[in-house]
Order: C-alpha cells, then sequence, then structure tokens
C-alpha cells in the first residue's frame, strides 16, 4: 500500500513533526500488514498441499521438515503460519493486531473464546503481553475444565528447606584445597583469599573474589539462583543454575516431597498451568537441592517471586525464602499434588 505523498511542504517544525509521525505510523502499519498477509497466504498454500496428501500418515511431518530446510524458515513458523490460516480462513486485518497478537490467539482452541478475546483485545488496545496475560488465563480454566477442579486441601505441608545462595564448602582435593560447587563439580579456589581456607570451611564466591564466612552453617549450602527455562509438568522443571561466577549448568528438578498427577490426564495439566501462572519462562527462582532419588533426578525446593518476574534478594545470611513464594507447598495447598516421599506410590 503506497504512502500518501504530502500535499504541501511542511512550514513549521510542529507541521514537519506531525507529518513524520504520521507516515511512519502509517509506514509500520503498512509493513505489519504485509507481514500478515504473508504469513495467511504462507499458511494456505501448505495447508491445501498437505490436504492433497492426507492419506499419507507422515506426509505432513516430512513437508514441515523439508521446507523449513529448503526455505530457511523455522518449522515453528510454518506450523504457525498454518495454525494462522486455519483459525481465520477468511481474515480480515486490524490496525491495533500485529502477528504477535495472533502467534497468542492461536493458541486458544475455541472459536467463540478466540473472537471474544480477538474483539476485547481490539476494544481495549491490548499489546502482545497484555493479551498473553488473557489467554493464558483462559487456556488454564479450559485444560482442568475435563475434572473437577482440584479442591484446596488441609494436608500436611512440607517444612520448607532453603539456604543462602553462593555459599560453598571448601573440600581437599588432590592438588590442594577446591570448590564444591555441587552436582559433583569443582573448582580450584580462583585467588588468595585473606584467611587460608582449609576443608569444611565455608566461603562465599562472588565476582570480588573468595571470602570465607564465619558464621555460615552447613544447613545454608545447595541453595543456587537460577533461570527457569522449561516447565515439564507440574513436578518437574528445567532450570540453569548459577554454580558461581562463570560457571552455569543445565539440570531437570523433581519438586521434593510431591507428586502431581500425569500430564495425560486432565488434573496433570491443570497443575501444570497453575505453575505457568506462578512463574514465567526466563523467570529468576531459588532452588535448594537434596540428593538424586532413585531415578537419578535431583530433588528441590523451589521458591519463587511473590509477583512473576520480581527480582530476588537473598545475598546475606538471613533466610533466603523470606517474602517469596515456596513452590511445593504451593501445589500441595491448592489441590494439585499428593505429598510422596519415594516410596510406592498409590494407585
Amino acid at each position: 500500500m503506497p504512502l500518501p505523498a504530502l500535499a504541501l511542504t511542511p512550514k513549521t517544525y510542529a507541521q514537519l513533526r506531525d507529518a513524520v509521525i504520521a507516515v511512519v505510523v502509517q509506514g509500520r502499519r503498512a509493513i505489519d500488514r504485509a507481514w500478515l498477509e504473508t504469513y495467511h497466504e504462507t499458511g494456505r498454500l501448505i495447508h491445501e498441499h498437505v490436504l492433497l496428501f492426507r492419506d499419507r500418515a507422515d506426509y505432513g511431518a516430512k513437508t514441515y521438515a523439508k521446507l523449513a530446510e529448503d526455505t530457511a524458515i523455522s518449522r515453528r513458523t510454518l506450523q504457525e503460519c498454518v495454525q494462522f490460516y486455519r483459525c481465520y480462513p477468511i481474515w480480515r486485518a486490524h490496525a491495533k493486531l500485529d502477528w504477535g497478537h495472533y502467534k497468542v490467539l492461536i493458541s486458544v482452541g475455541d472459536d467463540d473464546k478466540r473472537r471474544a478475546l480477538e474483539a476485547e483485545a481490539i476494544k481495549q488496545g491490548w499489546n502482545t503481553r497484555d493479551l498473553q496475560t488473557r489467554v493464558r488465563a483462559y487456556n488454564a480454566v479450559a485444560l482442568a475444565a475435563d475434572d473437577p477442579a482440584p479442591a484446596a486441601t488441609t494436608a500436611e505441608l512440607l517444612q520448607p528447606r532453603c539456604g543462602v545462595p553462593g555459599l560453598r564448602r571448601i573440600v581437599e582435593r588432590r592438588d590442594g584445597p577446591g570448590i564444591d560447587l555441587g552436582f559433583k563439580n569443582y573448582a580450584a579456589v580462583p585467588a588468595a583469599p585473606p584467611a587460608r581456607l582449609k576443608a569444611g570451611d565455608i566461603v562465599r564466591w562472588t565476582e570480588d573474589g573468595v571470602q570465607k564466612i564465619a558464621d555460615a552453617t552447613p544447613d545454608q549450602l545447595f541453595t543456587y539462583r537460577a533461570t527457569l527455562r522449561k516447565i515439564i509438568d507440574g513436578d518437574t522443571l528445567d532450570i540453569t543454575l548459577a554454580l558461581a561466577p562463570g560457571f552455569t549448568r543445565d539440570l531437570r528438578l523433581r519438586l521434593r516431597g510431591l507428586d502431581c498427577p500425569e500430564l495425560a490426564t486432565a488434573a496433570g495439566r491443570a497443575a501444570k498451568a497453575f505453575v505457568e501462572n506462578l512463574v514465567r519462562i526466563g523467570n529468576e527462582v531459588i532452588v535448594c537441592t537434596t540428593k538424586p532419588d532413585k531415578y537419578d533426578r535431583y530433588l528441590a525446593d523451589v521458591f519463587i517471586g511473590e509477583a512473576a518476574g520480581s527480582k530476588l534478594k537473598a545475598d546475606s545470611l538471613a533466610p533466603a525464602a523470606a517474602g517469596t513464594v515456596y513452590l511445593n507447598n504451593a501445589l500441595l495447598s491448592a489441590g494439585h499434588a499428593t505429598r510422596y516421599d519415594g516410596g510406592a506410590k498409590e494407585e
């Protein structure tokens, strides 16, 4: 769509400013519309082509893989284009909605609810994040609708385990004192600290170096700052642990002391949605780990900010869990999990 030419040369700065803003806004809208038309037509082409070969069970999957390789367009984007077309076979662009909005809307399976959310997004002028918040809330309810909502429980809750992030213990290694980072990871002492260190000493390791903490205790160890990478199900998380300055480790953790229903069930999906509504991918959490269980999974007590995305503060020797939500007990209290300490599960 060509941009309108200005009838008159701006005579004042105010006229110039207003004219430039008008042209830029219209240009961006034209670009957004062009991308949406591109994604919609791409989705139509793939959808109709794959439909011709619907009798071949694996044809669609192979087509996506080959097309992604040949076009350098990610498989996920190609699939989103097809879903966009399927949700909106007859589509009309709206100035307030861009591709980000539609990527969120196509995750809503119910046509009527999707249209209602779309209309509300236009009316209220929601940005992508606003819309995503509403859609996640709707999807959490929809996932649990197959089963009665879990009732709040009076089941016995866990006693939280949480130490202080950044504290590590000195151990004796073949080549001298080393730092136990946890998870069978060790590091050499990076610089000569003011006091001589010996096995059993507890230190804090920061960017400024290693400092002996005389009043620290062993029960304050094995607590880490971490970044949430993926929510597998209600009681299993993928995280990136900050072991020490310059040292990180990706790990899959199982929440200690509880068991959530299997993800194949409505109750299991509701448990996962419950966690998703408390914490977002990329948020910081505090994790206190214990030894692996019989399946060689590290067990964890996980603490999240009161509000998703809030910055957690735990740099002193005060309890790191102060002012946070203890995820393990949140699941138990809401009825999304039952107590489980490693014995035989109840059928």
